[in-house]
């Protein structure tokens, strides 16, 4: 569960600062809350607000460009898990709508926990090998034995950093600015030799798209759905605007 701040203007001259929250529950019966939140004197009463969103203060999802104050104990909601697979979606279909510039090239995969090893066998029919920084080397060991014996391939397992491939995928790790290839990442970087792919919106299903409060981010709202309401039917969501 989570709540997403909507900033409303004052209806009279002076607001008081009316705090109302509305429920919104999913078909699958998780919900979350719309939290509407008047201005007053062109501020946002914060302290007001805090103490409102009781045990929701903790995961709180705010318009673009707005930022809580410092001595105020509301969290902002922070995606974990989503962004990782809008960037692994996206960077997979990139690579697999330009297989032919890929297959001679080596790519290194950045995925401490192994969440992404369910993409690992797609980018294998695309690279000529594939290295993987993780600490979850039990698991991708498993998956190099099954890639062997169904195609001959063998994964390179690491738990040490390292930037000798021609690609990298990288969403929690940063890349040397001295590397010159190509990099998906979920953010945007400067690299002064690399080609940097990256993405900040997604396009909504409809129905989450009705939902959703002017002003609010996509990719946060889409993230809190699938990561606090277990929305998983976005999992396979990629960025709307992935490129260089």
């Amino acid at each position: 569960m989570f709540a997403v701040i909507k900033l409303s203007e004052p209806r009279r001259r002076f607001g008081r600062g009316t705090i109302t929250s509305e429920r919104i529950t999913l078909p699958s019966g998780e919900a979350f809350f719309i939290v509407t939140v008047e201005k007053t004197f062109g501020r946002v009463p914060w302290k007001k607000l805090e103490g409102c969103l009781g045990i929701l203060k903790r995961d709180v999802i705010l318009p673009k460009e707005v930022a809580v104050p410092s001595n105020v104990g509301i969290t902002e909601f922070v995606p974990d898990i989503f962004p990782g697979l809008l960037l692994m979606n996206s960077a997979l279909y990139y690579i697999e709508s330009h297989k032919n510039e890929f297959t001679s090239r080596s790519l290194t995969v950045f995925d401490d926990t192994g969440a992404y090893i369910d993409y690992i066998e797609n980018l294998a029919r695309c690279f000529a090998t594939i290295k993987v920084v993780t600490q979850n080397s039990e698991e991708y060991e498993k998956l190099s034995l099954q890639l062997m014996e169904k195609y001959g391939f063998s994964l390179v397992i690491t738990d040490k950093e390292c930037f000798d491939s021609d690609v990298i995928i990288a969403r929690s790790c940063d890349v040397p600015l001295y590397f010159a290839g190509t990099v998906f990442a979920d953010k945007k970087k400067f690299m002064m030799n690399s080609a940097v792919f990256s993405g900040s919106d997604v396009v909504l299903p409809e129905l989450y798209e009705k939902l959703k409060p002017e002003g609010v981010g996509r990719v946060a709202f889409a993230s809190a759905l699938y990561e606090k309401c277990a929305q998983t039917q976005l999992k396979d969501l990629k960025y709307a605007d992935f490129g260089c």
